[in-house]
C-alpha cells in the first residue's frame, strides 16, 4: 500500500494520520474563451484543536477586455465526518460534493459565493514516472516526514460541462483543466509556484515550484519544473542534476533560469491580481497565501548553442509568490 500511494498521488495519503496533517487536491478549470478561471480545492485539516474538512474556491471572470477583473475566494467548512474516500475507482466526497478522475460535481453556498454544477474531464495527462522517480518529487518521494509533498495528477485535460457561479452559468466545454496535490504538515515558509497550460500552442503545459525545504538538521532550496511540448517532457529538478542559476522573486514578479545538461530554461512570470486563500501550518489552516489565476508566464527553452527550442507566453497562469511565507 505504501508504494501504491507514492506512485498514485491522487489517492488519499493521510489515512493513518491523526494530528498535524493536511491534504488538498487542486482542480483548476479555464473556459475555452479564456474569460473564466475557477479553481476548487477540496481538502482535510487534522489539527487537534480544529479538525475539519473543507473546499476552497478561487474564481474570476473577465468581462470584455478588462485587465483587472473581480476575483473571489471563499472557504467552505465541513465537519470531519463529511469527508469520505475510496481508491478503486478514486473518489473523494465532502458532504454532497464529489470529486474523481472523471470529473466533479459541486453545490456550495457561502457568505458571498454560491456555486453549483458538474464538470467532466477528458483523458488526464500525467507525468512520466519510474521506480526511482515515482512521482514529481523524484527520489524525495521515498523520504518520510517531508514538510510538504507535491503530486501532479494531470498537466492538462479537456473539460465538458458548466458551473453556475452567483446565478451566472459558465460553460467550460472544450476548456482546459489541471490537477495537482499537496500533503504533509505545512506549506514551506518561502516558495513560488506557477502553472499554465494556455499557450499560443495548444500542446504546451507547464508547472514550476521552488521552495525552502527543511531537511534533517538543515534546509535546502529545492525545485521542480515540468515543461511538456507535444508529448515531450522536459524536467528540471533538484533530484535530476539540474541547477537553479538565477532566482529573483517578489510578491508580484519572478524570474528564473534553470539548466540541465545541454538545456537552459528561462522563466519570467507576473501576477495581475491575487486573492487570499487559507494555507496549512502544522496541519491547521491558520495561515494565508495570495494566489493569482490570471497571471502571465513567458518561457524560453534553449540548447547549449543558444538555439531556441521553444518560446511562448502562457496566460491564465496560476501563481503564488511567497518570498517570506504565509502570514
Amino acid at each position: 500500500m505504501w508504494l501504491k500511494l507514492i506512485q498514485n498521488p491522487i489517492l488519499f495519503q493521510g489515512r493513518n494520520k491523526r494530528n498535524a496533517y493536511f491534504e488538498g487536491w487542486y482542480f483548476k478549470q479555464v473556459s475555452n474563451d479564456l474569460k473564466t478561471v475557477i479553481s476548487i480545492i477540496p481538502g482535510i485539516s487534522l489539527d487537534k484543536r480544529d479538525p475539519h474538512c473543507f473546499i476552497q474556491l478561487i474564481a474570476s471572470r473577465k468581462s470584455g477586455e478588462a485587465e483587472n477583473s473581480p476575483l473571489m475566494t471563499e472557504y467552505f467548512r465541513f465537519p470531519l465526518e463529511a469527508f469520505k474516500y475510496q481508491d478503486k475507482p478514486f473518489s473523494i466526497q465532502i458532504g454532497e460534493n464529489h470529486f474523481s478522475e472523471d470529473g466533479f460535481s459541486i453545490s456550495l453556498e457561502g457568505k458571498e459565493t454560491k456555486i453549483k454544477g458538474q464538470i467532466n474531464f477528458g483523458p488526464l495527462r500525467g507525468i512520466k514516472t519510474t521506480l526511482l522517480n515515482p512521482n514529481i518529487m523524484g527520489i524525495f518521494a521515498y523520504i518520510p516526514k517531508m514538510e510538504c509533498n507535491h503530486g501532479i495528477v494531470s498537466m492538462t485535460h479537456r473539460l465538458k460541462g458548466s458551473l453556475e457561479l452567483n446565478a451566472v452559468i459558465i460553460s467550460f466545454n472544450q476548456g482546459k483543466g489541471y490537477i495537482e496535490k499537496d500533503w504533509g504538515t505545512s506549506f514551506p515558509n518561502s516558495y513560488l509556484w506557477l502553472h499554465s497550460n494556455n499557450f499560443e500552442r495548444s500542446d504546451v503545459s507547464f508547472m514550476c515550484s521552488v521552495a525552502h525545504i527543511p531537511f534533517l538538521a538543515g534546509s535546502f532550496k529545492g525545485f521542480i519544473c515540468n515543461l511538456c511540448l507535444d508529448g515531450t517532457e522536459y524536467r528540471f529538478a533538484t533530484y535530476n542534476g539540474s541547477r537553479l542559476e538565477l532566482l529573483e522573486f517578489t510578491s508580484s514578479h519572478t524570474r528564473l533560469i534553470l539548466r540541465r545538461k545541454g538545456l537552459i530554461l528561462k522563466i519570467e512570470a507576473s501576477m495581475e491580481l491575487g486573492g487570499l486563500l487559507k494555507s496549512p501550518h502544522l496541519g491547521a489552516m491558520s495561515r494565508q497565501i495570495k494566489e493569482g489565476i490570471f497571471g502571465k508566464v513567458t518561457i524560453t527553452l534553449e540548447n547549449k548553442a543558444g538555439e531556441i527550442i521553444f518560446h511562448g507566453t502562457g496566460s491564465q497562469c496560476g501563481i503564488e509568490l511567497m518570498p517570506d511565507g504565509g502570514k
